[in-house]
């Protein structure tokens, strides 16, 4: 598991959990998508940009959007790690994700999770070179 992240989530445009990397928390991510979903809405209405991140206790939520805002990563950490070391690991994240995936195959999932194994093999992997 990562020093850096603790927990990865990628949802659909719409909120909906794609995938949860190093899930550990009782952090349901349906809730989750619809939460933050519900919050970029707010954000764009209110105040005219996207909501990048925010902080709740001792941990901070930092999201990013990919595939023309189709998709958005969330990820939590610390709250005393750096801003600029958690996007550098979210935009190699985003990189890995563009590559492997188009916009028409996330918006014709039809429910099957399962094209997701081969990035959750990629990320987890990336974490363990990243560790040594």
């Amino acid at each position: 598991m990562s020093n850096l992240i603790k927990e990865l989530w990628i949802f659909s445009k719409g909120g909906i959990p794609l995938i949860e990397i190093f899930h550990n928390s009782k952090v349901d991510p349906t809730l989750l998508g619809a939460f933050l979903s519900a919050m970029e809405s707010f954000s764009k209405e209110m105040a005219g940009t996207t909501l990048n991140g925010f902080s709740f206790g001792e941990s901070k939520f930092v999201l990013t959007s990919c595939l023309n805002d189709n998709v958005f990563l969330v990820c939590r950490s610390d709250t005393n790690v750096k801003d600029k070391k958690i996007h550098k690991v979210i935009k190699v994240i985003t990189e890995f994700f563009e590559n492997m995936y188009s916009i028409e195959e996330i918006t014709n999932l039809e429910g099957d999770l399962s094209i997701f194994a081969k990035f959750k093999d990629k990320i987890n992997l990336y974490f363990k070179m990243a560790e040594l």
